[in-house]
């Protein structure tokens, strides 16, 4: 009867570490440093993003891992959701999304092998404007139209993603024109071709080229938002003022993740960014001083608006034969 009575005593024990052992190793996720994916170059929006999140992380050590950005250009974002998909463990890789990635997705056919991307939250909703040189001889959007009725395809748009095509094809048919389009890998670089003569206009996110805005080196002729953005955006009109309420773009700003990591992991990293987003330096650092609307969504009502957004935009990229 003791012997009977020590096995058992024995056997709870037993039962006891092994319960304890799998709640720690559940308590220390994440257990090893943090991959953030941007699939675009330094300097871009996505970039800003990520080193703005990643600053806001590690101040308020809203997470125990060191979190690295890696900057994946290449391909209008295939190169970057590539990368995520080769990593045998998803837990431990986020990216930086946006509608226009969402697009690239379906374009590239790039969603992972293992099935749909996790969502992780939207962030934030950003606007697009066309933008050219402030020493351009276009002072108006309406100079732009002139130039490229009376010679097609002789303008070229500095483009860095397929939504920014998708604004430039837009306008084509909605104006019945024919800008050409160039791309690159960043907002940065469609800069450098803008200040060098190289092509005529660009289409930024306010953010992108804000900077150059204020500096008086860039000239912002049209808005694609509903409304006209804030200074020192104000002078730019819409392209409903202007004749054409057709042409509208938002682009939502969140973080993904590959397919198949844990719910533990996804809400873990939902809550992180809920975080980042509640905090004074993320609302005056990012969403009032690059001019974007504060559109917090954690990963479960993200996965419905990144659903429903995803069809929109598919159906837009469809009727202009991007897809």
């Amino acid at each position: 009867m003791k012997r009977i009575s020590v096995l058992f005593l024995c056997l709870i024990v037993g039962i006891g570490s092994l319960f304890a052992a799998a709640q720690a190793e559940q308590a220390t996720y994440p257990d090893q440093p943090i991959e953030l994916v941007v699939p675009a170059s330094a300097g871009g929006g996505s970039d800003i993003m990520a080193r703005l999140i990643v600053d806001i992380i590690q101040k308020n050590n809203f997470s125990s891992q060191t979190i690295m950005v890696v900057n994946k250009p290449g391909g209008s974002s295939a190169a970057g959701h590539s990368y995520v998909n080769s990593k045998p463990n998803p837990n431990y890789t986020l990216f930086t999304a946006n509608t226009a990635h969402v697009l690239s997705m379906n374009i590239n056919k790039s969603k992972s092998p293992k099935g749909e991307f996790t969502m992780i939250a939207n962030l934030a909703m950003d606007n697009v404007v066309f933008v050219t040189s402030a020493d351009s001889p276009y002072k108006t959007f309406d100079d732009a139209l002139t130039a490229i009725k009376a010679n097609p395809k002789a303008l070229t748009v500095g483009t860095a993603d397929n939504l920014d095509k998708l604004c430039v094809v837009q306008i084509n048919q909605e104006a019945g024109v024919d800008f050409n389009t160039v791309y690159f890998n960043s907002a940065g670089e469609i800069s450098t071709a803008l200040l060098g003569n190289h092509v005529e206009f660009g289409i930024f996110n306010p953010g992108e080229c804000i900077g150059l805005v204020e500096g008086g080196k860039l000239r912002v002729l049209a808005a694609f938002s509903p409304t006209r953005l804030a200074a020192p955006f104000e002078a730019a009109p819409t392209f409903a003022e202007l004749g054409y309420p057709g042409v509208e773009f938002q682009m939502s700003r969140s973080i993904m993740a590959g397919a198949g990591m844990s719910r533990e992991a996804q809400l873990y990293w939902s809550d992180v960014m809920e975080k980042v987003c509640a905090t004074d330096e993320w609302k005056q650092n990012y969403i009032e001083k690059d001019g974007l609307e504060d559109l917090f969504l954690n990963a479960d009502d993200f996965t419905k608006f990144n659903t429903e957004s995803e069809r929109k935009i598919v159906e837009a990229a469809k009727s202009i034969g991007l897809l």
